[in-house]
């Protein structure tokens, strides 16, 4: 299970950009598609600075920067996918009530190797198989219907990008850490400079 903290929110969006149900516009999918497509490109720029970091350290209030990696990768897999699946061919409004929330399914196995760099790939391929889905679903079918876990209808355009604001989040998260990190060391550099220079005085 997660820590409470992990709540939505969606980077540079006013409060309003994704929360209405009306007609989904041509420009609206385009955005949405765009959305989608970021953390492939976020997970990409990771694979080149990620082994700098202690990626598997866990920090005092949360989880390390492997776990929320594969969070993300299991919440797009085995919550988000199926639903928009289902949603997509069923001719019923689908309740996401019906559905435990990822974050109380979640685990990692005690024996699972930590590989990071196997983790960024995997996210990476998941989320093109996702964009190959979003892809095939017509304009008009993103207006479709889901009950949310309050049973508030929303449209399936909407539960999308849920999707997106949960992952940015996660992705703030990992950033901030990634900067604290390089900041340590940073200053673990300049302490063993200091010292050196003491010594050769």
């Amino acid at each position: 299970m997660l820590p409470k903290h992990h709540q939505t929110g969606l980077r540079n969006s006013g409060p309003d950009r994704y929360m209405t149900d009306q007609q989904v516009t041509q420009e609206q999918y385009e955005q949405l598609i765009d959305d989608v497509s970021y953390l492939q490109d976020e997970a990409e720029a990771l694979k080149y600075i990620i082994d700098q970091v202690p990626y598997a350290e866990n920090p005092p209030d949360g989880m390390s920067i492997y776990q929320m990696l594969r969070l993300i990768d299991y919440a797009q897999t085995d919550y988000y996918r199926p639903i928009v699946e289902k949603v997509f061919s069923e001719n019923r409004t689908v309740n996401l009530s019906d559905y435990i929330a990822f974050e109380e399914t979640f685990e990692i196995p005690e024996e699972e190797k930590i590989d990071i760099q196997k983790a960024l790939s995997k996210i990476i391929k998941h989320r093109a198989g996702l964009i190959n889905i979003f892809r095939k679903i017509p304009l008009i079918d993103w207006e479709r219907k889901v009950k949310d876990e309050g049973n508030r209808t929303i449209s399936l355009f909407t539960f999308a990008n849920k999707m997106i604001r949960t992952e940015r989040k996660i992705l703030r998260d990992i950033a901030d850490l990634v900067m604290i990190y390089q900041k340590e060391k940073q200053s673990q550099r300049e302490i063993d400079k200091k010292v050196e220079q003491r010594k050769s005085t």
